[in-house]
């Protein structure tokens, strides 16, 4: 081959590298605050995190799919889109490589009425064994609420959604709510709750963290998810990963209710 056809040839695997680098993440569809909308047109908190810890990545272009949960996994099982941020279960793991650094972390904490007695003993009590007899309330099919109560021998009452549990605590049908503090945040803000509810300084030791899976089929995985560890432990060393979670919040917060 002549050094000309060498030199087309090398500008042409370049570029196939290049859009090779493109990384997709599949989000669930139907995830407010964190994920909602289909396709491109997802939103949410974790797609705009996402953005903002691949802006410092080099070499990568982020692509967003939104779709409904089980066709997700589904197509991330195949090999058909790259990542997804999640739980690693052992299936999951089949089929991929998680980051060390967790990609989302999702604190817990109570949300109970203004000036109600039990903000103290939520306080002092993280097993609530002194409250096993007060009303709670979660959201219908929230596997989290499952195992955080049973592993308290606690009993609560299922909501179709969040704002239903939320009304309920305002009309004092319900004592304590333990759910995501962004999301009691953003339901609070967008159903004018603020002066009715508090939320309690309390972060449950099971709040969740979801790692980045890379999918075993996404060439460079290795390279990415080294990337990856590297600038979100620079964003929590720093404190902007918090500055930025808060951020995302608020902007949830003043997006109108649907």
């Amino acid at each position: 081959m002549s050094l000309t056809g060498l030199l087309l040839l090398a500008v042409a695997q370049s570029a196939a590298a290049q859009e090779s680098r493109k990384f997709t993440i599949a989000y669930a569809s139907e995830w407010s605050p964190y994920s909602y909308g289909l396709g491109s047109d997802v939103d949410g908190i974790l797609p705009r995190l996402m953005d903002r810890i691949f802006s410092g990545i080099d070499g990568f272009e982020l692509v967003h799919d939104g779709l409904p949960w089980e066709r997700a996994q589904q197509v991330f099982f195949g090999g058909r889109v790259d990542g997804m941020v999640t739980t690693a279960t052992e299936k999951r793991l089949r089929h991929s490589r998680q980051s060390a650094e967790a990609a989302l972390e999702i604190p817990f904490h109570p949300i109970i009425r203004r000036g109600s007695p039990v903000k103290d003993v939520l306080l002092k009590d993280r097993r609530l064994s002194a409250l096993k007899n007060y009303r709670y309330c979660d959201v219908l099919g929230n596997g989290w609420a499952e195992e955080f109560y049973t592993s308290r021998n606690v009993q609560f009452s299922v909501a179709p959604t969040i704002d239903n549990c939320l009304l309920q605590l305002k009309l004092n049908r319900v004592d304590i709510v333990v759910h995501a503090k962004p999301v009691l945040e953003i339901f609070s803000k967008q159903l004018d709750l603020e002066d009715d509810l508090e939320i309690v300084d309390l972060k449950y030791d099971e709040s969740p963290k979801f790692p980045l899976l890379v999918s075993n089929s996404y060439e460079f995985a290795d390279e990415l998810i080294e990337r990856f560890d590297h600038e979100v432990s620079r964003l929590k060393g720093g404190g902007i990963y918090e500055d930025l979670m808060n951020e995302l919040v608020e902007a949830e917060k003043e997006k109108p209710t649907t």
